[in-house]
């Protein structure tokens, strides 16, 4: 040791010590990544907090939720069983301050039941397993740390307490049990989210400046086009409202880029619009094309894919990766006419949000 005991930790090995945490906070970003994603498709679900970025590992709570993340530590507890939520207050049940009968230090989890979060959502959990197993606050939200984190060394053994600690924890220990770190994945597949990847269904690649219009739109530096890759659902039922929507946007895309500097909108850029429809019938296709002709004069469409199920999603996604890598100088806009999140049709292709 120096003399300066203070500066011990500042030894030779700093610089890989800054890759490891650099590593890690990759590893940390991916993690929340992942989860967002299977929220966004409805596979997973966190309804015990208000929804906030700092709940799930960022800001704020960014320590209190990655401390001690690996299945192998097992928490303890400070109180007895009878200590509840207003142990952050240090008060009793009828508002007196702890007294040393109070606390009693050994191996935890102890309790059973979930002690904080809200309480409409913690009474829906007690009442069904299933949600139980997709509750990010219980055993999915751990297992994507812990496997995004360690990976096949963030499996929980058979033994873990975190079997014991969580509902539906027999469900997800057989899971690991026979996939180990890819359980969430295998979860997500036999979920049947209502949004999948439509990638696996074509595996063309699209090239873009087909015909001399549209290349003629590409090249033109003084006037560039607003590029817009567009996502076109249609749901099974209630497809008028969807048609709603795409009338909205297509009139929002009609007016023209909108200038913050002259406060006006800006007509002289055309707008350059790629498409790929999900679902939809032939008067569906037939009411996007008429849309397309009215608005010729400012919008130029341009249909990337057609795909027949409702829920293919992402697909003009890969189009709009494709697109940058191939034009970097250009800005692209990515819209879709369904607002995500709803599984009622009128809410989900509310036309007036969406515009």
């Amino acid at each position: 040791p120096s003399n300066n005991p203070g500066n011990d930790h500042l030894d030779d090995g700093r610089s890989s010590s800054s890759e490891y945490e650099g590593e890690y906070a990759l590893k940390k970003t991916r993690a929340l990544k992942h989860f967002l994603l299977l929220r966004l498709w409805g596979v997973l679900r966190a309804t015990l907090d208000t929804d906030n970025i700092e709940h799930y590992g960022m800001g704020r709570y960014m320590w209190e939720h990655w401390i001690a993340s690996h299945p192998s530590i097992r928490p303890c507890e400070m109180h007895t069983t009878e200590v509840g939520p207003l142990v952050l207050l240090g008060k009793d049940r009828e508002g007196r301050t702890f007294g040393s009968q109070y606390y009693d230090w050994g191996m935890g989890p102890r309790r059973d039941g979930n002690l904080g979060g809200l309480r409409g959502p913690r009474l829906r959990l007690e009442a069904s397993e299933d949600l139980q197993f997709r509750e990010y606050y219980y055993l999915p939200g751990n297992l994507l740390k812990w496997f995004h984190l360690y990976g096949s060394e963030g499996v929980p053994g058979p033994d873990s307490w975190a079997w014991r600690a969580f509902p539906a924890g027999d469900r997800w220990k057989e899971l690991v049990g026979l996939h180990g770190e890819k359980a969430v994945d295998v979860m997500v597949e036999r979920s049947n989210p209502r949004f999948h990847s439509a990638f696996a269904s074509d595996h063309s690649v699209q090239t873009f400046d087909n015909d001399e219009e549209e290349k003629d739109l590409l090249l033109r530096s003084n006037s560039p086009p607003v590029v817009v890759f567009y996502q076109i659902s249609y749901p099974r039922e209630d497809k008028e409202n969807a048609r709603l929507a795409i009338e909205a946007q297509f009139d929002a895309l009609s007016t023209g880029q909108y200038d913050s500097v002259t406060n006006s909108f800006d007509r002289r850029r055309k707008v350059l619009l790629y498409y790929t429809t999900a679902g939809g019938s032939i008067q569906d296709i037939e009411h996007l094309s008429n849309l397309c002709k009215r608005n010729a004069d400012r919008i130029t469409c341009r249909r990337l894919g057609m795909h027949d199920a409702e829920g293919s999603y992402g697909e003009s996604l890969r189009h709009l990766h494709t697109f940058c890598n191939a034009r970097p100088s250009f800005d692209a806009i990515h819209i879709a006419n369904r607002l995500t999140g709803h599984k009622d049709a009128k809410r989900a292709f509310d036309a007036q949000q969406i515009r």
